[in-house]
């Protein structure tokens, strides 16, 4: 059995219709619950009334901590491949049910056996979204098979035989197999393997943001993935984040996968001492996390276990807290607007598992309502869903069906200075302490980069392609003049590559078209004798006779057009 388990503001879901002759007989209409812990459920081959009643135990036990007793049991077998027959999948639901009523939960249930438009907000605490997998013994893991390099064709025909068989054209995971950027492995469940051109798109990301780091004067660090749960304690993330942790030992010692960059950040400031003159200092990493939050689902890249994110750590006095946040809201604007992205601004108050007293919460929270003011944003509380140290502005970004996803967030937080012992001198000799402001932008990588994917609908900006252009001869007799075009845009800082296999001109024009290169340079005789290139672009557009420092020049422009 496996379960995702989301806290939910409303979840909405409309009964289209029946999926399987074993469905439910029911009359359709849209059902909207609110404030609900949401159990989306698949009953694999081998559950029985046992694993139920685990299940039901353990919902129980978690929506204790949450203080609600209101649950909606919803049937949704896209989250496994081993499901059970629907006439048992259909009776283990309806005695989950019965089981969960008799342990006193307030239960609903969504209908069996049907499709059904679904639309859900959740929560954003850290237990809002969690993944449980039942079974009665350990499941081996599928050995992995040997791969050849796939066409964007084959990888297409593959795909479409695979889970994500009902995806639209426009999804990620589709455009991801399409342009052999990215893959799902069984064995690493919630992770990504970025093949090199999905490396190279979330290594241009991060180089675009570097360079807006090198104009707001941060210093870039990296710090190791693993620490002493000691440091986790001091923060705090044991006794409110522990459960999404990966722990592991070391010896004697109890270690833990880094979640947050943050500690790690504050022992770098401790090394020295510090004048208020030199404040604010300014740490920015892209160093990976490791959050045990979600598992189970095909999200792609939307949600994963690892990750990493354009975070960043200013350390400053109080008195410069708001002008640090403007600078950082103001950088926000630019990046997104290079995007041409929409967001909402949201604000996030104080969660009842919190750190600090009433007045720093206040304080903090008054801090950023005056900014967004300023900035002349309209925004909405999002009421008791700051993090446990801080409150937070949050910003959700709009993606191309209209959903949204929290990227950008920004914190100011006066806990963890304190459990930490940060400090500085200030102008009176005296010791002070500083306050903490936490940031990312694009958030994690990952989820931006599928984002990117779906936004421009595989299209990618000329400065954001993988690849910027291919160049094809027209046949073998033109490969030597080929390769040397290719090395002369490699030279010229042009993302280039070469299809010299043998195949019809039309089908690599098609390949190419369907990767989403922006260039195809065509060569034959007419261009090698002339020494230039047959430019056609992947809209079908086709220009004749170009000299290829020309179309290095233009390239350069448009990969330099958005700073």
């Amino acid at each position: 059995m496996k379960i995702l388990q989301m806290h939910a503001d409303f979840i909405e879901y409309t009964p289209v219709k029946k999926e399987i002759k074993g469905a439910e007989e029911i009359r359709p209409a849209t059902t909207k619950e609110e404030d609900i812990v949401v159990l989306f459920t698949a009953f694999e081959q081998g559950d029985d009334g046992e694993l139920v009643a685990k299940s039901v135990a353990e919902t129980r036990e978690f929506l204790g901590k949450l203080g609600t007793k209101r649950v909606l049991l919803y049937p949704f077998a896209h989250l496994s491949q081993s499901l059970a027959a629907p006439s048992d999948a259909l009776a283990l639901l309806l005695d989950m049910e019965k089981q969960a009523k008799a342990a006193g939960l307030d239960v609903s249930r969504a209908p069996f056996g049907w499709t059904k438009a679904l639309q859900i907000k959740v929560k954003g605490h850290p237990l809002a979204e969690m993944s449980r997998s039942y079974s009665h013994g350990a499941v081996a893991a599928k050995p992995a098979k040997a791969k050849r390099e796939l066409s964007a064709e084959d990888a297409m025909a593959r795909l479409r035989r695979s889970d994500f068989v009902n995806l639209p054209e426009t999804d990620h995971r589709i455009i991801g197999a399409r342009q052999d950027l990215f893959s799902l492995q069984e064995v690493s469940p919630g992770m990504v393997y970025l093949h090199e051109k999905g490396l190279r798109v979330r290594n241009i990301l991060i180089d675009f943001m570097r360079g807006e780091l090198a104009k707001g004067g941060y210093q870039e660090v990296s710090t190791p993935s693993l620490a002493n749960t000691a440091l986790w304690q001091v923060s705090g993330h044991s006794a409110h984040y522990k459960d999404n942790m990966f722990l592991t030992s070391l010896g004697d010692e109890e270690m833990g996968m880094k979640p947050m960059n943050c500690p790690s950040h504050f022992l770098i400031y401790k090394t020295r001492k510090w004048s208020f003159r030199e404040l604010p200092v300014r740490y920015a990493t892209f160093d990976p996390l490791y959050r045990n939050e979600l598992s189970g689902v095909a999200s792609g890249l939307f949600r994963v276990k690892v990750l990493s994110q354009d975070d960043a750590h200013i350390i400053a006095m109080e008195e410069q807290a708001e002008g640090e946040l403007s600078k950082m809201l103001g950088m926000m604007e630019r990046v997104y607007g290079v995007f041409g992205l929409q967001y909402k601004v949201k604000i996030s108050t104080r969660p009842d598992d919190s750190m600090g007293t009433d007045e720093e919460w206040e304080r903090a929270t008054d801090t950023l309502i005056r900014v967004v003011k300023s900035e002349g944003w309209t925004y909405e509380v999002k009421d008791k869903e700051g993090n446990f140290y801080s409150p937070k502005i949050d910003v959700d970004i709009k993606d191309s069906l209209g959903r949204e996803w929290q990227c950008g967030t920004f914190q100011l937080d006066l806990q963890m200075p304190k459990r930490f012992k940060l400090s500085y001198t200030g102008s009176d000799g005296k010791e002070h302490t500083p306050v903490v402001l936490h940031r990312t932008i694009l958030g994690s990588l990952e989820r931006f980069m599928g984002i990117m994917l779906e936004h421009y609908k595989g299209s990618l900006p000329v400065w954001l392609s993988p690849v910027q252009a291919r160049v094809i001869p027209l046949s073998d007799e033109h490969l030597p003049y080929a390769k040397g075009v290719l090395d002369s845009l490699r030279a010229g800082g042009v993302r280039a590559e070469g299809d010299f296999d043998s195949g019809t001109m039309g089908a690599k024009i098609r390949d190419a078209q369907l990767l989403k290169i922006p260039y195809m340079l065509v060569v034959g005789k007419k261009e090698e004798d002339s020494k230039t290139v047959a430019v056609r672009t992947r809209g079908g557009e086709q220009t004749f006779g170009v000299k290829l420092d020309d179309f290095v020049s233009r390239v350069r422009a448009e990969a330099s057009a958005f700073k």
